[in-house]
């Protein structure tokens, strides 16, 4: 909205808030709207009751002390209702005479877990067992109705039936072992095994085995170093395992993607018999042997301390394997029902280096500081993405940002990392502002076309960093966290958006505009600009806490402390949005994080 237009126009109409009109007088559907008529005209209100029970037993067996049985019940129902209403004064809805629509849901999770767990000391031979052998079932039922929305006086504004209701249930069951082994306090053997099945997959492929084999020696308790006053810790590990991965996320049929089955259009999809119009059944795409993502793991590690622990830490490397990986994928044409469809495709490769190391800097009686720091480096490649390999294939197209239709500013391609930017890199005056319309011919064909853009930068850090300290002194305590991460890039689409001349130019209204604009002096949109990419890197204050400890109270029947809490204090970044910490490496419509300052109190009987 213009901010030289005020927000309520003097009239009566739409309620008093100002709105753009065209040259008849009548509310313009393509002009900005008046976001206090947004917050104001909009009663939406909503209820949800959530139920969270937990039970857990543990039994000794009387017979076998070395022997328990542990049963754990759990479920999370929850049941959510409301409905959003506009009044037929809110400019946009004024033509249905308003509009009121309803919600429905609800959701439940059930769980059960039971296992056997063995340990005992086995003296004659300096060793000591602990095995586990267990049971697991979990249920998620999702129910939805469909609701008819009705216009402000309750009249239905669609002829048309409900749709159907929505009703999504799958399960999960798992057979699990877990062995360990320590021999001589310093030779650790942990050996698993999951048999998991999931109802999302054919009976054929619908169980998958994943077992895992770690080894660890403790070198400071041999001999040779048992009693060094330098070294108090020193571990090596190694291991290797497999994982499953079976959500489906991002598409309609993700609960079942291996049955063929029928879908209802939708009301812009009807065919006319007469003078009636009806709903389509539609067969969608499926895939009969989409089955388990797998992920094979192999780490090393080491964790050791000094000095009585006063200094300890760990070093470790990891090498990840995925395969069959769940992904949406482009299918030649007339080999499905569908153009794209979520199956077992490709996969990727991710390498990294882990290091934590702790400080214990003061220990007393009175005073005590610890300082913690962690960092990760991480590298992820795809290395396949298509069932049959073309060389020449470029990719697939993602991240959607606003600005036309269907235009996408990254793409996954094998040999770079998921979801990597794809522009335009733009050329610069000599004074380094941004010559418009004008991008480096890459190829060389002495054209600028879609074959110039090139792969630049990534929304994932490689570099994950981490602080931690703690101080107490008598009854006082102060802590906090920081955290941050380096080599992450955003494109800010508010700016491309947003940064053009042209905004002004629509007829019979004015829109918002970027102040970057005067930076740039862009008359077009140049959406695909390397120049709106920046990096995003980052630290983040999360946490703050102080706390005191008064003590005892109520003659000396209770304890009382004092606490104060901030979280998300301050940000140090070079990105120029509201947040350098977007996931998807898009900043177009992303709610800013809180600053939450909280005050506690807390007795204890």
């Amino acid at each position: 909205m213009d901010p030289t237009q005020p927000v309520m126009s003097g009239s009566d109409q739409f309620g008093g808030y100002f709105q753009w009109l065209d040259a008849n007088g009548r509310y313009n559907p393509l002009a900005t709207r008046n976001p206090v008529s947004m917050l104001e005209q909009r009663d939406d209100r909503g209820e949800v009751k959530r139920h969270i029970g937990n039970v857990q037993l543990d039994y000794k067996l009387h017979f076998l002390p070395d022997l328990r049985a542990n049963l754990n019940l759990g479920f999370d129902r929850s049941n959510s209702s409301g409905s959003t209403f506009y009044p037929a004064t809110f400019a946009p809805e004024a033509p249905n005479n308003g509009r009121r629509t309803q919600y429905e849901q609800e959701k439940k999770n059930s769980l059960v877990d039971f296992y056997l767990n063995y340990v005992k000391d086995l003296t004659g031979i300096n060793s000591r067992v602990d095995a586990t052998a267990g049971y697991s079932f979990q249920k998620f039922e999702n129910e939805s109705p469909q609701f008819i929305p009705t216009d402000a006086e309750g009249t239905p504004l669609s002829d048309l039936e409900p749709g159907l209701p929505t009703n999504e249930i799958y399960r999960l069951k798992s057979y699990f072992g877990r062995l360990n082994y320590v021999l001589l306090d310093r030779y650790i053997l942990t050996a698993t095994v999951r048999l998991d099945g999931t109802s999302r997959f054919g009976d054929d492929v619908r169980w998958g085995t994943f077992p895992a084999l770690a080894l660890a020696w403790r070198i400071n308790e041999e001999a040779f170093m048992r009693n060094s006053p330098v070294v108090s810790e020193l571990k090596l590990r190694v291991g290797v395992g497999v994982t499953g991965q079976q959500d489906i996320v991002g598409v309609s049929n993700r609960y079942f993607p291996y049955l063929a089955r029928y879908t209802v259009s939708d009301n812009t999809a009807q065919y006319q018999f007469g003078n009636q119009f009806y709903n389509l059944l539609r067969p969608e795409g499926y895939d009969a042997d989409i089955k388990w993502e797998e992920t094979t793991t192999y780490n090393a590690g080491i964790d050791f301390g000094f000095a009585n622990n006063k200094v300890n830490g760990s070093l470790d490397y990891f090498f990840k394997d995925t395969r069959d990986l769940l992904a949406l994928i482009s299918i030649p044409a007339g080999t499905n029902l569908v153009n794209e469809l979520v199956t077992n495709a490709a996969t990727m490769e991710t390498r990294g280096l882990e290091a934590a190391l702790n400080y214990n800097v003061i220990s007393t009686e009175k005073l005590n500081w610890t300082i913690g720091v962690n960092g990760t480096y991480q590298k992820r490649e795809i290395t396949k993405l298509n069932k049959i390999e073309d060389p020449n294939f470029e990719g697939y197209p993602v991240g959607g940002i606003a600005g036309g239709v269907g235009n996408n500013i990254q793409i996954r391609t094998v040999g770079y990392a998921p979801d990597v930017f794809y522009v335009y890199k733009q050329v610069y005056d000599e004074q380094g502002n941004p010559i418009e319309g004008l991008y480096a011919d890459l190829n060389e064909d002495g054209v600028i076309s879609e074959a110039d853009r090139y792969r630049y930068k990534k929304p994932e850090p490689d570099f994950f960093l981490g602080f931690n300290t703690n101080l107490t002194y008598g009854n006082f305590d102060l802590g906090l966290v920081m955290r941050g991460s380096v080599g992450n890039y955003m494109y800010n689409n508010v700016y491309s958006n947003n940064g053009a001349y042209r905004s002004f130019m629509f007829p019979g209204y004015l829109t918002n505009v970027s102040p970057n604009v005067l930076e740039t002096n862009f008359m077009n949109y140049q959406l695909f600009s390397d120049y709106y990419m920046e990096n995003a890197s980052f630290l983040r204050m999360e946490n703050i806490n102080f706390g005191y400890n008064v003590g005892r109270i109520f003659n000396e029947k209770a304890n009382l402390r004092l606490n104060a809490n901030i979280q998300n204090l301050f940000v140090i970044t070079k990105y120029n949005g509201l947040d350098p910490e977007i996931a998807s490496g898009i900043d177009n419509n992303f709610y800013p994080r809180p600053r939450v300052y909280t005050l506690g109190l807390t007795v204890n009987l």
